[in-house]
């Protein structure tokens, strides 16, 4: 029999005494969702750590291991889209968020954390930002026109928040990657050399032949291109939208139609319903961008020029580090009250890069005016860790022996729990 694959994000081992259950439960709008709980061998804590993704399964979490060594109960829970969030709707997601904090609640939990990883990370500064206005300010709808059913959902209120190797959400990671000299969505060998990062005059080098140089004005320039670019995709997508939302109203109007006309006898003289005609036509905005490849989507000069990048990553990648690796960051958030939080899911804090305590920020829209920064109002406590030597997954670049997950969790997260919720 075949072994299982261990996935970069889940644990090899865990403590055959740990309690796992399998926990069927519901987002708060009745959508049937999934997860796993996990219970120290011998305890029931006071205290769960809730991880989330919008598509990935977080149910075996690599940093579970060291929670319940130190006592702590872990619940990995996934959404209405796993593995598949090409159709859904961030704003939606919240309502599975919401689900699972409720069901950790009704479950006993005194205090719920929120470990937010990768995707996790965006997907949970959002619902912190939406959770914390009144339900009449909450966003009703998703940039797309749908209904986000948010206004009117009890969004139950969390304890804490960490954020571990988190990006800044999916809009503004892809945001940073467009290539820019794409000139023809439809013709990705269309391309503006100007703007491209692999032409030679623009300071492109083969990694064979020395190291890339861009200069500051290409890469204004470039930064420029890629805000129009993701505009020009923005524009489309919402025409999609538009083009979807208009065809699902002609529907409705022929479905009334149609039923009207089979009580007629239509239907039964053979008469085909305009409903079916529509249906045969219908676009479907996500599924139409979806079906249509965005072309040349990794346009980051910080891959080929290393002078872009922080020291310590320059001095990974001379090692020898692949060009993918990153310095795992690390911030522990005590949740206090917001003011002035406005965020889709593709927007999350930006945290200070030391360990004082910092004034609490809401979050700015990165299409108003921006990347996504903090705001003064509220009161959030705040720690900031860097942990050399990982890459996203926590898994080890350096060849010093050292573990960065055990030391994630025994020396950075397990000691932050226990100075504010003793297990």
């Amino acid at each position: 029999m075949t072994a299982r694959i261990t996935l970069p994000h889940e644990y090899a081992t865990i403590d055959p005494a740990v309690r796992r259950e399998l926990v069927q439960y519901a987002a708060v709008d009745g959508y049937p969702l999934t997860g796993i709980l996990h219970r120290p061998a011998r305890t029931d804590p006071p205290v769960a750590l809730l991880a989330m993704h919008p598509r990935g399964d977080f149910t075996r979490h690599y940093l579970a291991p060291w929670l319940l060594e130190g006592g702590y109960a872990f619940f990995g829970a996934v959404t209405r889209h796993l593995n598949h969030d090409a159709d859904a709707l961030h704003e939606r997601l919240l309502l599975d968020v919401a689900g699972a904090v409720a069901w950790l609640r009704e479950a006993g939990f005194a205090q719920v954390i929120l470990l937010g990883n990768s995707g996790g990370g965006s997907l949970f500064a959002f619902y912190i930002a939406q959770q914390g206005l009144a339900p009449a300010a909450r966003l009703a709808h998703a940039p797309s026109g749908d209904a986000s059913g948010l206004p009117g959902a009890d969004l139950p209120a969390v304890d804490g928040f960490i954020l571990l190797a988190a990006h800044l959400g999916e809009g503004q990671f892809l945001l940073d990657r467009l290539d820019p000299s794409v000139v023809d969505e439809g013709d990705p060998a269309a391309v503006n050399p100007r703007l491209d990062m692999y032409d030679p005059a623009n300071g492109y080098r083969p990694m064979r032949e020395g190291p890339s140089r861009y200069s500051p004005e290409f890469l204004a320039a470039f930064r420029a291109g890629q805000r129009a670019r993701c505009e020009r995709l923005d524009r489309q997508a919402l025409a999609w939208c538009e083009e979807a939302a208009f065809f699902r109203r002609r529907m409705s109007a022929s479905d009334e139609g149609c039923e009207a006309g089979e009580r007629g006898g239509a239907h039964a003289r053979g008469t085909p319903c305009a409903a079916a005609a529509l249906h045969a036509h219908l676009p479907h905005a996500r599924r139409s961008a979806v079906s249509r490849s965005l072309a040349r989507p990794l346009g980051a000069c910080a891959r080929i020029d290393l002078l872009l990048r922080p020291r310590s990553d320059r001095r990974q990648l001379r090692r020898g580090a692949g060009a993918g690796d990153e310095r795992a960051r690390l911030a522990l958030d005590v949740v206090g009250p917001f003011v002035e939080r406005r965020a889709r899911a593709h927007v999350a804090v930006r945290l200070a890069a030391d360990s004082r305590d910092q004034r609490a920020r809401g979050y700015r829209h990165p299409s108003r005016g921006g990347a996504p920064c903090l705001r003064r109002g509220g009161v959030l406590r705040q720690v900031h860790h860097e942990l050399p030597g990982a890459d996203h997954y926590l898994r080890p670049t350096a060849s010093d022996g050292c573990d960065p997950r055990e030391r994630a969790g025994r020396e950075i997260v397990v000691p932050w729990l226990r100075a504010r919720w003793p297990a």
